[in-house]
């Protein structure tokens, strides 16, 4: 019996074993019985979802595998080579050498809010090693790695593959209970980017930086008792929150622009120090968008209303509006902000106007809109028709704030509004010359501060060879450094938050100053005027 068609035996038989025990109280009514078809129903939606991605995977390898052979750079060499050195010490160097060490940062940060903690006690990977489907190697690099990779890769985990993962439940929700859960197998599908930095003494390789060029396809099993029982990834509810929780990790951590950056100097020689982080890159601009209204909205409902919503996705961004109840005229005004981290990659807006029912929600049309066609900062109010559908248009509004000139604006009122500030202190002290040179050096500071830095901390080391790369908006793609280089100009991300910290404080100081002889010199006006209105009390006497 095929482990789909036995997992849902196991699914049938729990299901009649609570009707058996409920009809044995005396507790048996169309209500329980109504709940449990109702959860065989979702049961087996979950589990033609899965099949059905399974069957898209499957298509996709066996056209992979096709080009494999029909196709000049063959990679069976490479299959071949990992087959053979995986179990003697690939395995070993994946799980505990490059896995343990990552996996606790990536639960304390992506973690649900019902977990107080969560512990991987235990990670074997199983026999059965990655297949690499193909290869390709990119010729211009827009960074400073020598050599980059792109491959696909397909990690299918064999039987023997276990690892236990131990959650600690928060006390408002489990009264703190410990549970173990034991993950049986793993599926992780995707085309994998990895950027390379040579260098000309040991180890000769310095850096390599790894991510996902799309959101992969990831799937798990896991069981709570002992290897056995129910997938707990297949239970309705469950499923669909494990999947967000793991796109997110993925999409946020691993996904182009975002990357892992593994210092391999401190990987080779120091295996003391942590020596990997997570790169991320920050918004270059804000789109707001507004979803104002909707007419002609098609009736789907009996009494020929309909309840809509609209739903947008802008990559891997999602959001939502309220549902206006039994209305063809919808207004929701409500206000969305889209980061936009690239503007060299498609910006498409999708929205679906949807109608809520009870199990499957209509689609009532949809539209797209290229966000880069609206560059500027000005609101550009539209109605789009909608897709897919004889009626309905949705009218919205989308302004596109960028970050950098966002900023710049600021800057230029705070440098307009310092100078009016230097030049009152100007007439009265002579220590503008001073307050001058802090502001210069902020400015040189901030124009120095291109990227962030996040180190992933690992237990028991006090140095960090692994981070999270932040790119700024406007980081040079002539050379990436990383933390703890030295450079003629002595940037380092440490030397910069020195900087930055420094000139903040300049700054404070310098606003304390102002403030000071502001007050000073209303105290000298205010005892001038009592001074003058003295002597004229006292002239006419």
């Amino acid at each position: 019996m095929d482990i789909l068609e036995a997992s849902i035996v196991h699914h049938i038989a729990l299901v009649l074993l609570v009707l058996w025990i409920l009809s044995s109280l005396g507790w048996a009514n169309p209500v329980v019985f109504f709940v449990a078809l109702f959860y065989l129903y979702k049961v087996n939606e979950c589990y033609l979802l899965r099949l059905r991605r399974r069957l898209e995977f499957e298509g996709r390898k066996s056209a992979n595998q096709l080009r494999l052979f029909s196709d000049s750079e063959s990679v069976r060499w490479l299959n071949h080579v990992v087959e053979k050195v995986w179990p003697i010490c690939m395995e070993q160097i994946a799980s505990q050498e490059f896995l343990l060490p990552i996996i606790p940062w990536f639960l304390e940060k992506y973690k649900p809010w019902t977990v107080r903690k969560a512990v991987v006690q235990h990670l074997y990977l199983g026999r059965s090693p990655p297949v690499f489907t193909g290869m390709r190697v990119i010729r211009e690099s827009t960074d400073d790695d020598h050599l980059v990779l792109e491959l696909g890769m397909n990690f299918l985990s064999a039987d023997d593959m276990s690892a236990i993962l131990a959650v600690q439940l928060r006390k408002r929700l489990g009264f703190g209970m410990r549970v173990k859960m034991h993950v049986t197998g793993m599926h992780v599908e995707g085309k994998v980017l990895v950027g390379m930095k040579f260098l000309r003494q040991w180890p000769f390789l310095g850096r390599v930086r790894v991510c996902f060029l799309e959101p992969p396809y990831f799937q798990m099993t896991v069981k709570p008792i002992f290897n056995h029982g129910i997938d707990v990834t297949e239970l309705p509810g469950i499923a669909g929150w494990l999947d967000k929780i793991l796109a997110d990790a993925f999409e946020q951590t691993l996904v182009e622009p975002n990357m892992l950056v593994v210092d391999v100097e401190k990987f080779a020689s120091m295996p003391t120090e942590s020596w990997f982080t997570v790169d991320e890159r920050h918004p270059i601009a804000l789109a707001k968008v507004e979803i104002i209204e909707a007419t002609e909205v098609k009736p789907s409902d009996l009494n020929g209303l309909a309840d809509p919503y609209v739903k947008g996705q802008f990559g891997p961004y999602r959001f939502q509006t309220k549902i206006q109840k039994k209305t063809l005229a919808p207004k929701w005004l409500e206000e969305f902000k889209i980061p936009i981290t690239s503007w060299e990659t498609p910006n498409i807006l999708v929205l679906e106007i949807r109608d809520k029912d009870f199990v499957f929600d209509d689609m009532l049309g949809d539209c797209s809109i290229d966000i880069a066609d609206l560059r500027g900062g000005q609101r550009h109010d539209k109605w789009l028709t909608l897709w897919n559908i004889n009626t309905g248009r949705l009218h919205l509004a989308i302004t596109v704030l960028d970050i950098d000139s966002k900023k710049k604006s600021l800057q230029g009122k705070e440098k307009s509004s310092d100078e009016g500030l230097s030049k009152t202190a100007e007439t009265d002290s002579p220590e503008s010359n001073s307050m001058a040179q802090h502001t210069c050096t902020s400015s040189e500071v901030g124009r120095k501060i291109v990227d962030e830095f996040e180190p992933i901390n690992i237990e028991g080391q006090q140095e960090t060879g692994m981070w999270i790369h932040h790119p700024g908006s406007c980081a040079a793609k002539s050379e990436t450094r990383l933390p703890g280089e030295d450079s003629a100009g002595n940037d380092s991300p440490r030397s910069l938050a020195s900087e930055c910290s420094d000139t903040n404080n300049a700054e404070k100081s310098y606003r304390n100053d102002v403030h000071g002889l502001r007050t000073i010199r209303r105290g000298l006006h205010k005892f001038g005027n009592k001074f003058h209105r003295g002597q004229k009390n006292e002239s006419p006497s």
